[in-house]
């Protein structure tokens, strides 16, 4: 007898649907600075607006990971209805493509979709690996980051 997948052909139709994926987000100095201290990135370009104008940039420049401030992890969760009993969920993964820089000033935008779902088997049962990916564009429509992050869910 062949066991019932954990997807279904309405979750199938969410592949590659829009997310929720959070407001715009405003880069501001004092977001820049205190994220820099908090990591320990004590370099000038993301805590001194002469020095970072004085190599180039526009702005203090932002630690790569700034786009993490207002991540929705949830989202690809809200939008998937489960017909199974979740025992536990998990983050999986994280995979982080830095494009371009951020600086203090721009205006990041989050879009993001479902990517994939796959099903395993592990040993506390069956296992529901949902990846979606957000791509963070900039107030020019450039993109500046994009980030695929993987939850997954243990049924019961």
């Amino acid at each position: 007898m062949t066991e019932k997948s954990l997807i279904t052909e309405e979750m199938r139709a969410a592949i590659g649907q829009p997310l929720n994926s959070g407001k715009p987000i405003d880069v501001e100095k004092g977001a820049i600075r205190n994220m820099a201290e908090a990591m320990n990135y004590l370099n000038p370009l993301y805590l001194d607006e002469a020095y970072a104008r004085s190599k180039g940039h526009s702005s203090v420049l932002a630690p790569h990971m700034l786009p993490t401030y207002d991540l929705n992890l949830g989202a690809p969760l809200e939008m998937l209805k489960f017909p199974f009993d979740i025992v536990a969920g998990l983050h999986g993964s994280d995979e982080w493509e830095f494009i371009l820089d951020v600086h203090a000033g721009d205006v990041l935008t989050p879009q993001g979709k479902l990517l994939d779902l796959v099903e395993k088997d592990g040993s506390r049962g069956k296992m529901l690996f949902i990846t979606s990916e957000i791509t963070y564009t900039n107030q020019r429509g450039e993109v500046v980051a994009i980030y695929r992050p993987t939850e997954i869910m243990i049924a019961k």
